[in-house]
């Protein structure tokens, strides 16, 4: 390097706090394969970094790392000499490393004093929120979900427990990723179903809009609408799976039932509104109903029920009771 460059020492300084986008990274990358020098410049600040980020204490004020940079360089380029390079190499090395080292270190005062993760969850009834980005997030009872206080500049990132339901907002920048044991799942914008509840062997990928890229280690799968993927913790296995008959797409708001045993339609109502549903008697469990509900309430999703099969509906101390003789 015969000079400062400004553009690549701005990169590395955010290379060395960990906070370069993956275009960024690329561009170091191909800057290091320029020459040995470059190498060696890099090297040079990250046996500077490795040494001194530990020791580093507070910041007392606001630094202007651009204003000190500009004035080391003004006060060594100010001489008016013109000196060999090859003779101050490792001065002008241990110049840019200090600088950039410090550039790096303010950033990384900065952001260790961010706030505690957020953490959400849901106890006995499901619990809907939005983000900070926009995203509507529906968690199912006994489910948790861990995020920043504030996404960064990269991705939005967040860990589940249990299972939820995903309303992304689009943010092509900035890919929406969720964790949920060791399986990744990421998208930039669309709706979908984490699911490690009902089988905690088990995750299970369902979406509903868009496309959702599923991964484990080097098993991968893009999944698009109306499709389904599984991971098998105990054979170490990620495969496209069949919804079983009757599955909401998601268990809060939408279903869709193609001859589904009534038993099995009033199980899931009872799990995604988190009331209890049940049947007067148990002529009526294997009922064959076939509907699509999206997006309704509770008391209209019952009517509709009711309505099919010409059915009353009776209030009991814990929800709701289908009252009717059979489905003939």
């Amino acid at each position: 390097m015969n000079n400062f460059d400004e553009k690549i020492d701005s990169l590395l300084a955010k290379y060395l706090a960990g906070e370069c986008s993956p275009d960024e990274e690329r561009v170091v990358q191909n800057w290091l394969a320029e020459s040995a020098e470059n190498e060696q410049y890099l090297s040079d600040l990250v046996w500077l970094w490795e040494r001194s980020a530990s020791g580093l204490a507070p910041a007392p004020r606001t630094v202007d790392t651009e204003a000190a940079l500009q004035n080391v360089k003004n006060n060594l380029r100010g001489t008016g000499k013109v000196v060999s390079m090859s003779r101050y190499r490792t001065f002008w090395l241990r110049a840019a490393a200090v600088l950039l080292l410090a550039a790096a270190a303010v950033y990384w005062w900065q952001t260790t004093g961010t706030p505690e993760p957020v953490r959400m969850a849901a106890a006995e009834t499901v619990l809907t929120d939005t983000l900070t980005d926009g995203s509507v997030i529906t968690l199912q009872q006994n489910s948790a979900l861990t995020l920043p206080a504030t996404f960064n500049r990269r991705e939005r990132r967040l860990r589940l427990e249990g299972e939820a339901y995903f309303e992304v907002a689009p943010d092509s920048t900035r890919p929406f990723v969720v964790e949920v044991q060791d399986v990744q799942v990421q998208v930039v914008g669309t709706a979908f179903t984490v699911d490690n509840f009902n089988d905690a062997g088990k995750v299970v990928v369902t979406v509903t809009e868009g496309k959702v890229h599923v991964r484990k280690d080097r098993q991968e799968l893009l999944l698009g609408p109306g499709e389904q993927a599984t991971y098998d913790r105990a054979k170490a296995v990620l495969q496209r799976t069949v919804q079983e008959q009757g599955t909401p797409v998601f268990k809060n708001r939408i279903f869709r039932f193609d001859a589904t045993p009534l038993q099995m339609v009033v199980k899931q109502l009872s799990e995604a509104y988190g009331v209890e549903i049940s049947l007067n008697n148990e002529q009526l469990e294997n009922c064959p109903l076939t509907a699509r509900y999206n997006n309704l309430t509770l008391d209209r999703v019952l009517n509709l029920v009711a309505e099919s099969f010409s059915f009353k509906i009776e209030k009991s101390g814990k929800g709701y009771i289908l009252v009717g003789e059979g489905c003939e």
